[in-house]
């Protein structure tokens, strides 16, 4: 089936499987970019690679993701900052602190104070611990990045939690 640009906005989105060293994720996919990108919390729900249920430009960005994927997990680093995102929801505020955060290059972190500093506000750490785990686009915007003030990982609403952050800082330095 194949759905117009009108169709694909209306919608949520389209949604591809990508395997990865952690187990699935599951990228959706809207006119504007990329809505979502997490691990598959149950198995089963959703078509594997090759799925005809979308426009051709999604598959040529799904393929992009996915070759991607395949570089970080491979050697600890790729570059998303190609990957159109869906800003749909967000404040501009949100907005902000996720272009400061995919910008931590990979194997650093950052607090969520510095972080803060960056997108404009100091004083607001907590806004931007709230913008963290409410990233629905996982790797793409790095927030496993963000740690706290005394380097210490916090919160990580991936499956996995904290190990899973962990996983990921140890790829990238390795």
């Amino acid at each position: 089936m194949n759905l117009t640009t009108a169709q694909l906005t209306a919608q949520t989105g389209v949604e591809r499987d990508h395997w990865t060293a952690l187990g699935t994720m599951v990228s959706t996919w809207t006119a504007a970019g990329l809505y979502s990108l997490r691990w598959q919390e149950r198995p089963g729900l959703h078509q594997g690679p090759g799925a005809d249920d979308g426009p051709g430009d999604v598959d040529a960005r799904v393929e992009d993701l996915d070759q991607r994927l395949r570089e970080y997990f491979t050697t600890g680093h790729a570059d998303f900052d190609a990957i159109e995102v869906d800003t749909q929801g967000w404040t501009p505020f949100t907005k902000q602190v996720y272009r400061c955060c995919r910008a931590i290059a990979p194997g650093t972190t950052i607090t969520y104070q510095e972080l803060a500093r960056r997108a404009g506000n100091k004083a607001a750490s907590r806004a931007v611990g709230a913008a963290m785990a409410r990233n629905r686009i996982l790797l793409v915007i790095p927030c496993h990045r963000v740690v706290s003030t005394g380097g210490g990982l916090r919160g990580f609403s991936a499956p996995g939690g904290l190990q899973t952050k962990q996983f990921l800082l140890d790829l990238e330095t390795e």
